[in-house]
């Protein structure tokens, strides 16, 4: 595996009082084996096999001034008319098609600045996305958590996958409005892709929007379809949270966890696990190290981690597999511990998550996205006491 001079990892440092965590992306290639000496410190290595230590990256950067076989293509809100009307309108109950494409293509940007005075609107719309003509969706998540940040709140975002680009008024207001919302996230597909938008509030929305995408002659091969879902446990059942189950051959993008923390003390000492093709094969040291801080959580947006949201009781962290993506064969099941991080795993918290992933088709059946009231239960408390596990 080849690292050339212009490698995008690079490290990332933060401090808080006489600690300091301490983030290294280093692509450090070997051929039989490698060792990291250590001394008083808590530390995860992330490391990928290969089947050749030959095989080399493509690298972005140099790759830019590559002659490229593809055409550049954009949808957009833009006023018909060529007037300056460049938005379109959504009436409550009703859905917006984004785009609706002809592949083989890949989808490599997209946009939305969502406008409604109602409160909650970023959770009262859902997000979908369809891949070759499937009739269930691949993507089905709030239009905010999508954006890794929950409970309907808008602050700056900025890393290498998701972008928000200001936070208008106060950070706990969930009827702001007026900021952008950028995903760069490659969404390949063969024959069609179809993005949609559905307003489940009660009243109207406008959206200025954009789709970056491009069309091959070819299918690129050996392309996975990227995956979005939508959980949430108000609170979860007693055992470790439930962020992904899903069946099939991909790899995990990675996750946003939103947490009202009705507990009121540190609920993050619950570790993660994933179990990869029915074995146990990640087993994290705490949720504060998984989402890359340490010693607790601190406000700060990196390129593959980072909290945009942190005004107790509300959290909301993300963390971007880009430069370690979590591969499986047959299946992977991702959970996180609650609690105080100690058995049965037991909390009185509320859970927001959406994981992101790649993966051949078809994929398992979602769970039932909860209704447009259980999305929003966490500004009334009114939550449903959870089922034995």
């Amino acid at each position: 595996m080849c690292c050339p001079s212009s490698s995008p990892f690079r490290p990332v440092a933060a401090r808080c009082g006489r600690h300091a965590v301490i983030v290294l992306y280093q692509c450090s290639p070997f051929a039989w084996g490698w060792r990291f000496p250590s001394s008083a410190l808590f530390g995860v290595v992330a490391f990928l096999s290969v089947a050749s230590a030959s095989r080399s990256q493509d690298w972005a950067l140099d790759n830019l001034p590559a002659r490229q076989d593809f055409a550049s293509h954009r949808l957009t809100s833009a006023d018909p008319t060529g007037g300056n009307d460049d938005w379109r309108d959504l009436p409550p109950g009703q859905t917006l098609v984004l785009a609706d494409i002809r592949g083989p293509g890949r989808i490599v940007h997209f946009r939305d600045n969502l406008t409604s005075r109602e409160p909650h609107h970023l959770q009262l719309h859902v997000l979908r996305m369809y891949w070759d003509g499937e009739k269930e969706p691949s993507v089905e998540t709030p239009v905010g958590d999508f954006f890794a940040e929950g409970f309907g709140f808008t602050e700056k975002l900025n890393s290498a996958l998701m972008c928000i680009d200001q936070r208008p008024g106060r950070l706990t207001d969930p009827a702001a409005f007026g900021a952008a919302r950028n995903c760069y996230i490659p969404m390949p597909f063969a024959r069609s892709a179809r993005i949609t938008i559905t307003n489940e509030g009660k009243e109207p929305s406008r959206h200025w929007f954009e789709v970056n995408y491009r069309t091959y002659r070819k299918p690129p091969k050996h392309q996975a379809y990227f995956h979005a879902q939508y959980r949430q446990g108000t609170p979860p059942p007693t055992g470790p949270y439930l962020i992904l189950d899903a069946r099939g051959r991909g790899q995990l993008l990675g996750c946003a966890l939103s947490v009202k923390n009705n507990d009121g003390c540190w609920w993050g000492e619950g570790d993660e696990i994933v179990r990869i093709d029915g074995k146990e094969a990640i087993h994290g040291t705490g949720s504060e190290d998984y989402f890359c801080e340490s010693y607790g959580l601190r406000a700060g947006c990196f390129p593959y981690f980072g909290v945009p949201l942190l005004e107790e009781p509300f959290v909301s962290a993300y963390r971007w597999h880009v430069p370690d993506p979590v591969t499986f064969r047959h299946s992977i099941r991702f959970l996180i511990e609650q609690g105080n991080g100690t058995p049965p795993f037991r909390s009185g918290n509320f859970y927001y998550s959406v994981a992101y992933w790649y993966q051949t088709e078809p994929h398992a059946p979602f769970p039932k996205l909860p209704a447009a009231a259980e999305r929003i239960n966490w500004a009334t408390d009114r939550a449903k006491t959870p089922p034995a596990r």
